[in-house]
Formats: C-alpha cells, structure tokens, sequence
C-alpha cells in the first residue's frame, strides 16, 4: 500500500511538472525577440495561415476566414475590421455582427502597426513607449497571434452547432449583460465605491473575451478621476469614470490594478468532474463542452504573474468550485493527488487548470513562509516586518509600524475553473477581499526585523557625558507629565487577523490583565513579557527617549494579555473550512496621547459588520472614546496606516 502511494504521488508530480511546463512555453514567458520589419498586410495572411485560416490578400484588405468567422481587416491609413459570421443567416449587411469585438481587434492591430513602424525607423512621432520599439512590436504580434488562435477556438466549437453556435462568440457580452442587471445602480456611482462590493466586467479588454476589474488602488482612481475628460456620455454602468477612458488607461499608463479574464481552456475530464455544477434560479451557467472549461485567469496585467493569496481565502475559492471536502495538504492537482510541500520553494502548480504558486519551503508539510512574505519579501522570510509612516502635513510625529506576519502560508492565485456566473462572482469576491489587504500593505517599503538575540547595554550617563535623569529639568518633566513634549516616532503595532476577532467594546489597559477590547491581538515578543516587548525590543526607550528623562519601561511591568495566542506547528493541521475566512481586517494599536494612558486599538475592515456595509466600503471601530466618524473616508483615500497618528493628534 505505502508502495502503491508513493508511485501514485510520484507520477502526479510528474505530471503536474509536465503540465507546469507545458504552460510555460504556451505562455508569455517565451523569449521575445526584437522583430524590425515594417508592417505589411502580408504579414497578417502569414499569421492567418499559420492557423489554418483562409486568406486572401487584396491591397491593403486581408480577409482572414475559418469555417464561421471571417474577419475583414483593412491597414490603409486607418485601421477597420469588420467581423462576419458564415452561418448567421439573421444578418444584416449594413449592421456590424460584432462591433465590440471589431474595435478590440482594431485596437490591437494599430498598436501593433505603430509599434513596427517606429522600430522599423518609418515613424518616430506616432505614440510613445517605455519599451524598445522592437520588442513591442514582436509583443504585439504574438498578441494578436494568440488572439486569432483564441477565435479559431471558438469557431471549431461554432462550426459543430450551425446558427447555434454564434453564441460562443457572443457568450461575453452575454455573461457582462447578466451581472450588470443584477448589480448596476440607476444612480451614478464613483468607480472606487462601486469595487469595493463588485467586480466590473468589460467585454474584450485584453483579449476577445469577457475581463473583470476586480481591485483599483486609491492612486490608480485618483489618476482616472483627474486625467477623465469632460463628458456626458451615459453609461448602462453608471460610474464616474467614461468608459471608453478607463478602458485606454487600463491598456495604456494605469497601474496597482487587478484584472481577471475569463476564457477557454483545454481541460481534462477529471479535473471537470471535480467541479461544482451550478443549479441556482436565476444564475447563468456557461457554454460547456467535454474539451474545453472556463477560467479566470489572474496573469494579464500584474506584473508577479497572479494574485497573492493567504491559505484561508484560497480554501474558500476551492470549496467553491470544488464539491469534495476542502484540504490543502492532501491536494497536489485537481486531477490527482500529490504533496504540495514537496514542490519547492514558488513552485508553479497546475491544480488541473487551478493555477498556483506555493509559498512552501520544507519538505516536511510544514510552512516555512507567510503569505506576507510572498508579498513583500520573496527573497526570504521573517516574523515581524517594520515601516514608517510620515505624515504628508507633518500632523503627527512619524509612525513606526510593526508587522507580525501570520502564521499562514501564501499562494500564487493564477487561474480558477468556474462554471457559472455565480461562482465568477464568488471567487472575485474573495480575490477583491485579499487584493485590499494586498494593496493597502503595498503602500509602504516593509523592511524584514533583525532579530535581537540579546538587549544591547545601555551607556551610563557619566559614559555618555551626560547628567543624571534624576538632574532633568522641572520644567522639562512638567511638560512631559503635561503631555506637551513630542516624541521622536509612535510605535505602532499592526495584525491581520487570520480569524474572527471578539467585539471590540472596552478600553485597553496595558497594566492591567483585562485586554477583552484588544481581542486577538498581536503576542509580544518571544521570552520577553515586558511592555517595551509589545511594540518590539526598545521601541518605546527608542522612539519616546528624551534628553535627560529615561522613557524605558523597563522589564518590571507584566504585560501578561490573558489570552492563548498558540498555534500549532503546523497550521496547515489546523481546522479549516469556508466559514473560517473572516472578511480582511488590519488591527492597529498605538499607545495614547500623554498624560493619557493604556493603548488605543483600531480595526479597519473591507465591507461592513455583519450585514451593515461600512461607508465607503470600509467599516472602522475603535476603542472607547475615539472619533472614527472621518476615518472610512481617509481608508478610501489609502491613509489606512496614518489613522494612529491622526488619533495621537486630536488626543
């Protein structure tokens, strides 16, 4: 039996490291090479040929033809494509079949045009790129390429159907029209509010299918809102932003944005077998076939090739697509069983086309990594991560952020089967949950903590040529007991709750045991119970050190929190399942304003409380006594981390 599963687990591995490399060398990640030639309508036919295509050449027309789709694309000065359908008997010959698709496909084909005649020396003023315009212009030609090898698809499937199957190529506007009914608002909304509860679909973006804005960090929107131009153009989406702008700024300057594509794939059946089947009232289940399964795939636009993701929310995409009970541990492929420890560090698994990448480093099925550490630092990994926040208006002193990274290891999301549109919806919710926190830590430079083995000594005064603390100055002690003296730096302690946290409901005391309104905070620092400990080894004597007054707390105050902060050795042992996912939230603890004392906890989570929705998409509490009225409105403008620092000044 052991003999018969340790075959079975090395042939899966095999396989999956097949598959893994055969996605690789379908994929981007081939060598480009620099391509000068001018562009031709030649060049077209070739690409055509090459796929099987009909192709006929007159001029400056290339008519391109498979058995359904015939694609009409003209390159005299401007470009036109005109997209018709064989066996579409209800057409009209003055109507266009396919005008979205045909302004996709235009679209390319003019980028691809100006970029192959700037590297051909033809035109140096038309556009402009970062890119050598050789490279560009080989990128470009293998898009359309691999667009073209997309449509082909499509029209073998249609080719089987007769007048049926138009509907594979009309099947993303199909799945756009669908949620925008269930979800699209009669009153114009901005485009950041309306992400934080749905993803936006937009028909053929980066590929002649259906795309999704899933996230959009607050710089992004900000550059959208201020470089739209004037426009009273309606919208059936009802957003600020027009659409026909978002959609160039997408493809051309716009960055810090997550984008889902849905598309066909080739499947295997027991990969197929293994998903859910959709038997909602009212959903939209997609066009299936026994050879190919839809995919949202997460690679188009960001630059790590996919989606960081913790274990939690990638348990809970799983238990959405999949019927069979949810574990990790156990799951090598969709289509067989393997060890995903055993892998390799970032190893690139195919979870039958659940694409993923682990953050696992030992072979014992234990996690070496966190998901943060994927995030912010792929080299290596640590326990705490540290930052500083200064204030743009100089309103408070600078924050010192400590991170402790969870005790969950992170995913590389690359690409989800779905079946319906029901569960696109779903799986875009859990990614758009994890793209916040994502987001939010991307806007500072976290820096791994050195680990201090031990408590460097601390100079005497007649060392460092000073006079005694008992020396200061009255009037320097009644300004620090008055709460006047500005410290250097707030240290600030930052968690990501990996699970539901208790009700944040009484102040926080730090010399007392009674810590019910700090929930499961952060623990201290290892062998060290003291309350300098909290915020790390020296960081109150640090940051609040004052000339001629000790601020140490020293090790004689017991900052035992009453709680069992314990995990086991391996969390991917622990309890899991879809309900354990809370929704993203970052707990952040500060210590009051002097004279005040104790520590004040903020918790800022995406979505709401229970099933009130926060303003803004954001749902702030705090301790007792704290204003958070303002506070969901800085969130959405990315202060999430100056928010201690603006309780510290109205202290």
């Amino acid at each position: 039996m052991k003999e018969h599963t340790a075959l079975t687990s090395s042939i899966n591995q095999s396989a999956a490291a097949s598959a893994s490399l055969s996605s690789l060398l379908r994929g981007d990640n081939r060598a480009i090479y620099p391509d000068t030639s001018p562009p031709h309508p030649a060049k077209i036919a070739e690409w055509g040929r090459n796929l099987g295509m009909e192709v006929f050449v007159d001029g400056s027309t290339t008519v391109l033809a498979g058995k359904v789709l015939v694609l009409d694309i003209d390159i005299n000065d401007h470009v036109v494509v005109k997209t018709s359908f064989a066996n579409n008997t209800n057409s009209n010959g003055n109507s266009a079949a396919a005008p979205e698709l045909d302004a996709f496909l235009a679209r390319e084909v003019t980028r691809w045009i100006n970029a192959a005649r700037r590297a051909a020396g033809r035109d140096t003023a038309v556009g402009h790129s970062r890119e050598d315009p050789a490279i560009e212009a080989a990128r470009r030609s293998r898009a359309i390429q691999e667009h073209l090898r997309y449509l082909m698809m499509l029209d073998g499937l249609a080719s089987s159907e007769n007048e049926k199957g138009l509907r594979w190529f009309m099947e993303p506007a199909v799945v756009s029209d669908h949620i925008r009914k269930q979800v699209a608002s009669l009153q114009t909304q901005t485009l950041d509010k309306f992400l934080t509860q749905h993803a936006l679909p937009l028909p053929f973006l980066v590929t002649p299918s259906l795309s999704f804005i899933v996230w959009l960090s607050p710089r992004a929107y900000l550059q959208l809102l201020r470089s739209s131009p004037p426009s009273k153009q309606s919208s059936m989406w009802n957003i600020d932003i027009p659409m026909t702008h978002l959609m160039t700024s997408l493809l051309d300057t716009l960055e810090d944005v997550t984008i889902a594509t849905l598309r066909l794939v080739p499947c295997t059946e027991v990969a197929k077998s293994k998903m859910n089947s959709s038997d909602v009232p009212g959903d939209h289940t997609l066009l299936t076939t026994p050879s190919q399964m839809w995919v949202l795939d997460f690679t188009a636009k960001l630059p790590q090739n996919g989606v960081v993701m913790c274990q939690n929310r990638m348990r809970v995409i799983q238990g959405i697509v999949e019927s069979r009970p949810i574990d990790l541990i156990s799951m090598g492929s969709m289509s067989s069983i393997g060890s995903m420890s055993s892998l390799g560090n970032m190893s690139n698994m195919n979870f039958g086309e659940f694409g993923v990448a682990s953050s696992q480093t030992n072979g014992s099925g234990g996690t070496g990594r966190s998901w943060v550490d994927l995030l912010v630092n792929k080299n290596s990994s640590a326990e705490y991560y540290t930052a500083t926040y200064k204030s743009p208006n100089d309103i408070h002193p600078p924050l010192h952020l400590r991170l402790l990274a969870p005790l969950e290891p992170g995913f590389l999301l690359q690409r989800v089967p779905v079946r319906s549109v029901k569960q696109i919806s779903q799986v875009l919710e859990v990614v758009r949950e994890q793209c916040w926190l994502n987001e939010s830590l991307s806007i500072l430079q976290w820096s791994p903590e050195p680990q201090v083995l031990q408590s460097p000594r601390r100079p005497s005064n007649a060392e460092q040529g000073t006079q005694p603390e008992d020396a200061a100055s009255t009037t320097l002690l009644a300004s620090v007991l008055a709460g006047t003296v500005t410290p250097q730096s707030i240290p600030v302690n930052v968690y990501l709750p990996s699970s539901a946290l208790s009700t944040l409901s009484q102040p926080v005391d730090p010399f007392t045991s009674q810590h019910s309104g700090l929930g499961m905070g952060p623990p201290a620092s290892a062998g060290s119970s003291s309350g300098a400990s909290l915020f790390g080894p020296g960081d109150l004597e640090m940051d609040m050190d004052i000339p001629g007054l000790s601020m140490s707390m020293g090790g004689g105050v017991d900052m035992d929190l009453g709680m069992d902060l314990s995990t086991s050795a391996d969390p991917m042992q622990q309890p899991h399942g879809p309900e354990t996912c809370p929704p993203p939230m970052i707990v952040l603890t500060s210590p009051r304003h002097v004279p005040g004392n104790g520590l004040v906890e903020i918790r800022v989570t995406l979505g709401g409380h229970g099933s009130v929705v926060g303003e803004n998409g954001v749902w702030v509490e705090a301790s007792p006594g704290v204003e958070t009225g303002y506070m969901s409105d800085v969130v959405r403008r990315g202060g999430v981390w100056g928010l201690p620092g603006r309780v510290w000044n109205k202290g």
